[in-house]
């Protein structure tokens, strides 16, 4: 069942976001967006036109700024807004006002002293995990990409806030990454926080889920034969970038792992292969390509399925309330509108 939901935004608010958090303040749920357009954080009101949506605007030059393809945010509160820009060794915390508050270094590297940097953009599921001791904080090491050693490393970092320390690393590449094939923004796995206090993993070319529980080297893989048809065989490493939109394009993957609290379940975001040239004769799209989402239940058996109509709703911009899961809509009437479909599964 898919029931529309319309907020209305103002002249400055965007319909869509890219990266975004879901906070509480004061009784009134917000839907906070960081606009690269503006290079400001929005706070929208998911649930009471009436309450003005606010804007905290920042510098775009100078000490006190940030760049409009900001990787990492998050609002702890009004005092207390952080800021990592990808290949920065430093954080910014700011205030409500969009003043610094300080610019404390970062010191992320792993067990083998090799320089960690936050990941070079977002995308839906690869958002860090802020707790009260540990940061979870996606990552790239300071290597070739390319290279065969740059899989051998972990992609998820535990860094301890207070005391500017890594504790560990975790998510290393599974076997799939590790040969001849290339996968480019393909290569990013995705976060996922378990209703156990654990950790999944999973990579846009592999089937499987990886479990990881923080103090412990025991890591639990989930296998899923009916699945291995949308396993990703990449493209040559010496392949151009053209060759690989290609592929992304044409070929199949997962995207993100969102767990629902509400229903006890987990949604996997799923795109099918498909052929790169439609009937037209011009060139698909990613979202030209059918999609599933594919439903879990709490051990992580697949439990069914439902086709998202990627026409009408965009998987990159999804979160999961009390009344359901949200995906925007890409069928808004007027420009003063951000709309949602509101997915409630039943089995």
């Amino acid at each position: 069942m898919i029931d529309n939901y319309i907020i209305t935004i103002d002249s400055l608010t965007l319909p869509f976001y890219d990266y975004f958090q879901l906070i509480e303040e004061n009784g009134v749920s917000y839907l906070l967006g960081f606009n690269r357009q503006q290079v400001s954080l929005d706070f929208i009101p998911l649930d009471d036109d009436s309450i003005p949506i606010r804007h905290i605007f920042f510098e775009e030059d100078g000490p006190g700024s940030i760049e409009a393809d900001l990787d990492m945010f998050w609002y702890f509160n009004s005092d207390s807004i952080v800021m990592m820009q990808d290949r920065s060794k430093r954080m910014k915390v700011f205030n409500v006002r969009g003043e610094v508050i300080s610019s404390p270094a970062v010191q992320l590297r792993d067990n083998k002293g090799m320089q960690l940097y936050p990941v070079a953009y977002a995308h839906q599921g690869q958002r860090p995990i802020f707790g009260s001791s540990n940061w979870i904080l996606p990552v790239y090491p300071d290597t070739d990409v390319k290279s065969t050693n740059y899989y051998k490393k972990d992609k998820f970092v535990v860094w301890d806030p207070v005391n500017n320390e890594t504790r560990t690393t975790f998510g290393s590449y599974p076997e799939v990454y590790r040969g001849d094939a290339y996968y480019d923004i393909l290569r990013e796995p995705t976060l996922t926080h378990s209703h156990r206090n654990t950790y999944l993993v999973t990579f846009p070319a592999d089937p499987s889920i990886y479990e990881y529980t923080l103090d412990s080297s025991i890591v639990l893989q989930y296998h899923y034969p009916k699945l291995k048809q949308y396993e990703n065989i990449g493209v040559k490493r010496d392949a151009d970038f053209q060759q690989f939109v290609n592929h992304y394009i044409s070929s199949a993957w997962f995207q993100q792992l969102l767990f629902d609290p509400y229903r006890q379940v987990y949604y996997r975001f799923l795109k099918e292969k498909q052929d790169l040239i439609n009937p037209r004769g011009t060139k698909n799209t990613a979202l030209d390509a059918q999609w599933k989402i594919l439903v879990m239940d709490k051990e992580l058996n697949v439990v069914g399925a439902i086709d998202l109509d990627t026409q009408a709703y965009n998987p990159m911009f999804t979160f999961v309330r009390e009344n359901g899961l949200y995906i925007v809509s890409n069928e808004r009437k007027n420009d003063d509108e951000m709309v949602f479909g509101i997915f409630n599964w039943e089995e």
